[in-house]
């Protein structure tokens, strides 16, 4: 009995020993890297010298990265080569455990695109302190941005893990007044069918989508691919395990969807 006891202390000492910055990985470590910080703000000033000749462009969408760290580098190398995309948008569970150590894996990744990108949370980036990382690394958890007199909405929906009900009055705000617009697209990552709406959030946001005449609403979180078409339609992108993205071509008053299998 003495023998398993001094052996078990043996292992764990030689367990942490062998791992380097052992305490990198705890789930209470928040201390985001200043040149990491603010991350949002940063892709939304790149994207602002962007100019398009005529109301064409591509944005490409892409979800569900967790632990899928080389199919995620294989789409970014894939998007870097396609000059028609102007931005990229992220649609959430950017970790699988939400520990700093995973979201700074995907920062490194995604340093190498050479184009903007912009990013909604998900329900995997709630967990333990992930949405405090997320916020000192990238900002709001909703916001806009426009681009080329398009309006894009980027909205935190996640109930479960956050414990809260989304802000659905802040949505229905920003859907105000967007006749001026092309196009307005918002983009979060449970679709409203999804596993953690209620009936009555599923309607609310449907409600919200239809009274406003919203185009397109995009999402991941169910790792499949789904496009629904209607007077408001509803995309869902399949997770990296797939090596699979999307690809929304904008033109005046108008849309195109594609999704790009590699």
């Amino acid at each position: 009995m003495k023998f398993n006891k001094i052996y078990i202390l043996l292992l764990t000492i030689l367990g942490l020993i062998s791992c380097d910055n052992f305490f990198e990985y705890t789930v209470y470590d928040a201390e985001v890297k200043e040149e990491h910080k603010h991350t949002t703000s940063k892709n939304l000033d790149q994207l602002k010298n962007i100019k398009v000749n005529g109301t064409d462009f591509k944005f490409a969408f892409l979800t569900d990265g967790h632990y899928y760290y080389d199919n995620l580098k294989t789409v970014v190398d894939h998007i870097n080569k396609n000059d028609e995309i102007q931005f990229v948008i992220f649609g959430g569970d950017i970790t699988e455990q939400a520990l700093l150590k995973e979201y700074e894996i995907f920062y490194d990744i995604m340093h190498h695109l050479k184009k903007p990108y912009l990013t909604v949370i998900g329900n995997h980036d709630y967990n333990s302190n992930g949405n405090l990382i997320y916020s000192r690394m990238f900002g709001d958890y909703n916001y806009t941005f426009q681009f080329n007199n398009n309006k894009f909405i980027l909205f935190d929906d996640i109930v479960w893990e956050s414990k809260k009900t989304p802000d659905f009055d802040w949505l229905s705000s920003e859907l105000n007044n967007t006749n001026a617009f092309n196009e307005v697209f918002v983009i979060a990552h449970i679709p409203p069918n999804g596993d953690q709406f209620t009936n009555e959030m599923s309607a609310t946001y449907k409600n919200i989508m239809t009274n406003n005449n919203v185009p397109l609403s995009i999402h991941g979180h169910t790792h499949t691919y789904n496009y629904e078409k209607g007077d408001v339609s509803y995309l869902t992108i399949p997770s990296l395990k797939e090596l699979a993205y999307g690809i929304v071509t904008v033109k005046n008053k108008s849309f195109n969807v594609e999704l790009i299998e590699l």
